[in-house]
């Protein structure tokens, strides 16, 4: 399961179960639609539900054809989770994207939100 909507220029991304590549038809336009209009890059805040579980396959090609097409379109990627392993997929997956990649805890979506707009995770910054 996945659900992505756009607010103010930012995507907002839900992930839960195991994605599949049809998971990827609400996403994929909103994506689109956003890199054609807006100057730059595009940012996201991806939340992992704590029932993600990864993609199969079918899901797991789309979703890399799609980063390598739009790879420098990815601005900064605030990823949101609870599970250590997902800390460490972010690391590990980081320098496929010409944008910056973070982890954050879902106790920190606030602050993940506000990095992903403007770089800083400062209350003042």
């Amino acid at each position: 399961m996945l659900t992505a909507r756009e607010s103010e220029g930012l995507i907002f991304i839900e992930a839960g179960e195991k994605l599949d590549a049809e998971d990827f038809a609400a996403f994929v336009p909103l994506f689109e639609r956003i890199a054609q209009r807006t100057f730059g890059t595009v940012s996201m805040l991806v939340e992992l539900k704590p029932d993600f579980s990864g993609w199969n396959i079918g899901g797991l090609w789309r979703d890399l054809k799609f980063d390598i097409r739009h790879k420098d379109q990815f601005g900064r990627i605030a990823i949101v989770g609870h599970k250590k392993w997902v800390e460490w997929g972010t690391k590990f997956s980081a320098p496929l994207f010409s944008g910056d990649m973070r982890y954050f805890d879902l106790k920190d979506i606030e602050k993940a939100e506000k990095w992903a707009r403007t770089g800083s995770t400062e209350k003042n910054g």
